[in-house]
């Protein structure tokens, strides 16, 4: 091989090395970064007035096909998505069923109202004992 193929191949191979390099240091840098941000903490919000539904008593029987049409979405299957208040936490910060069915009509934080047209009270009720059976 003469002195430019020789000088060719080593312009690649330094190419190479330093892109690698450069890619890892960026890399490195947007680790660091990530790194840094400090995470949202999540605490429960004051609940809302609780409401009185016009319903018998909730069964998850008839709820579940409700939850995985109107709330899934957000929660998850068994109110286990990464959203800031899911099914267990519902559980846990909202133990009184009223403060619950006023979240689901009103609304509350992030999460939209639901409106009687959407859900009916007994429909509410359903959701709710679907709820309380998350672990």
């Amino acid at each position: 091989m003469n002195k430019a193929s020789w000088s060719g191949i080593f312009l690649v191979v330094i190419g190479l090395v330093l892109g690698s390099a450069m890619a890892f240091g960026v890399y490195q840098v947007e680790a660091a970064a990530r790194a840094r941000r400090t995470p949202e903490t999540v605490s429960p919000l004051s609940p809302p007035a609780p409401i009185a539904l016009q319903a018998d008593a909730g069964d998850p029987i008839r709820g579940a096909p409700l939850y995985d049409h109107a709330c899934a979405g957000c929660h998850g299957t068994l109110g286990n998505s990464d959203r800031p208040l899911h099914g267990p936490l519902l559980n846990v910060y909202y133990p009184d069923d009223g403060v619950l069915a006023a979240i689901v009509r009103q609304g509350y934080g992030t999460m939209p109202l639901t409106d009687k047209q959407d859900l009916s009270d007994q429909d509410v009720a359903d959701v709710i004992a679907v709820i309380r059976t998350f672990p």
